[in-house]
């Protein structure tokens, strides 16, 4: 043992609502696994989702911005042409 972690996991004390645990508890017995595995699997699959989330808004962010700077020298009535909110320029 070292740092107290064994085969990479640490035991620990968790506090969870009633429902969630008792929840967890059927989904461990219906697969014949442990608690811990299926309170391990759900927090690996929540951190994950919220990485590729985070991940999702920083990728939106740069097209938004590289859109943004690819267009920036275009009119108001061109940026409605590109858009196309209008189908044909006005004329002048």
């Amino acid at each position: 043992m070292r740092n107290g972690t064994k085969n990479g996991t640490r035991r620990t004390t968790l506090t969870l609502p009633v429902k969630a645990l008792a929840a967890a508890e059927r989904i461990a017995e219906k697969r014949k696994v442990s608690l811990s595995v299926v309170v391990s699997e759900a927090l690996e699959k929540t951190l994950h989702a919220e990485a590729e989330a985070k991940r999702e808004v920083e990728r939106r962010m740069q097209a938004w911005e590289a859109g943004r700077r690819a267009f920036s020298g275009l009119t108001d009535e061109e940026m409605l042409l590109v858009n196309g909110i209008i189908m044909e320029p006005t004329d002048k």
